[in-house]
């Protein structure tokens, strides 16, 4: 490891051991108490190590034609791997090895705000792993990319990065998941860098075990032209946090956040989300949704910001919350931070349960108490996961989320 990356690690360090883990008197982490994960793997639990093998083959995705990086346990599995040719994809262990001087963008951050959050700046310490992507100039990915991360229990740390030249484009799906009852904790930082005019549709699911915790962080930052669609999706986990904060730096660039979490049982999912309008003409659309059930609680903070000079600023956020308990609760805050009057800005929420029209009508219409729900909750949530664009993705999700919720009999018949 060269020395200078190595400085990058040991300040990081030093930036964890002086703050911890956020706790509830930060305003932004006020409804999300990670306190538990302590408790869980011990006092410390960031080098928790995993307790059992795992066999990633399990969790591949039907029917997706894609290029595969397998990481298992925070450790890149090259036989199970299928990297494509014309793309530069390399694990960050081998990076870190081989190349230490070009991997410390994807370690460090150069704003020391984003230091003062414990978990970023662990996971800048230890992160031993994840996948490193760069796709050329004017070169279009033939199929997408699979970066499967499984844990098995214990603790992860995961740093990715993807760089997309100019004019490129890629479809890239992050997915992490588990499949033992052990207790585990993943912390993964995603960095993107949209060069000008590159396109990239990036889809994260989070499927960890039940008795896993899930923190994560993603980092997207354009330029020119650029146009970036993230489909978030937060399914599994005990407890878990999603932050998402995008950059539009120069005219012209466009973000498409779609967002859809559900949650049962007492699971804890917080969605966080930043966009920053740096550069005129810039265009930002927002639709987040979340499916509560059980004890179960969620939180979304959707936070807009215009700055000074950013004129025509075009950008639009919705939130929409079901619930379907009325032990389930719903923590959303909106918010607005405009510094320009040649804006066109805009938000909403909503908060409810299923409407009770619809379910007599379409119980008018033959269809069981049980099957009307069902109906409903599926359009509710299906509206977020119908504009992802590949299919194989799409029905893998809907199969998940779907199969988690009460009064879903025939989930087959449903999804056709």
């Amino acid at each position: 490891m060269s020395a200078s990356l190595q400085h990058i690690r040991d300040e990081a360090w030093q930036a964890f051991e002086a703050r911890g883990l956020p706790t509830t008197r930060d305003e932004d982490w006020k409804y999300t108490d990670i306190s538990r994960i302590q408790a869980l793997l011990g006092d410390q639990w960031w080098q928790s190590a995993a307790t059992e093998p795992c066999d990633a083959a399990s969790f591949v995705i039907a029917k997706l034609d894609a290029y595969r990086v397998v990481i298992v346990n925070g450790h890149f599995d090259a036989q199970a791997s299928d990297l494509p040719a014309s793309v530069s994809v390399k694990s960050l262990a081998a990076m870190i090895q081989d190349e230490p001087e070009q991997v410390s963008e994807l370690i460090t951050y150069r704003d020391d705000a984003f230091l003062s959050n414990g978990i970023v700046a662990a996971n800048s310490a230890l992160a031993s792993d994840g996948a490193c992507i760069c796709v050329p100039d004017n070169t279009r990915l033939d199929k997408p990319i699979h970066i499967l991360n499984v844990n098995s229990g214990g603790t992860t740390h995961l740093r990715t990065g993807i760089h997309i030249g100019k004019q490129a484009q890629a479809e890239i799906i992050e997915h992490f998941a588990g499949n033992h009852n052990n207790s585990g904790l993943t912390t993964a930082v995603t960095a993107i860098r949209l060069l000008e005019g590159a396109r990239i549709e990036h889809y994260r699911l989070q499927m960890e075990a039940p008795k896993q915790c899930h923190l994560g962080r993603v980092e997207i930052t354009q330029q020119r032209d650029s146009s970036c669609t993230l489909h978030a999706t937060e399914i599994g986990g005990m407890i878990s946090r999603a932050d998402v904060v995008v950059r539009l730096q120069q005219a012209g660039a466009s973000c498409t956040l779609n967002g859809l979490f559900v949650a049962a049982n007492r699971q804890h999912i917080d969605h966080h989300t930043r966009i920053d309008h740096n550069a005129p003409h810039c265009t930002s659309r927002e639709n987040y949704r979340a499916v509560l059930d059980g004890r179960s609680h969620g939180v979304f903070n959707g936070k807009i910001v215009v700055a000074e000079g950013a004129i025509k600023t075009d950008s639009a956020q919705n939130n929409a919350n079901l619930l379907l308990s009325q032990h389930a609760e719903i923590d959303t805050k909106p918010e607005l931070e405009i510094y320009n009057d040649d804006v066109k800005c805009a938000h909403g929420v909503t908060v409810g349960q299923l409407d009770q029209n619809q379910l007599f009508y379409l119980k008018s219409r033959g269809l069981s108490d049980d099957e009307a729900r069902q109906m409903l909750t599926f359009a509710f949530a299906d509206e977020v996961l119908a504009k992802m664009s590949n299919q194989a993705v799409r029905r893998y999700v809907e199969h998940a989320a779907f199969a988690k919720l009460p009064n879903i009999s025939d989930l087959e018949g449903m999804l056709g």
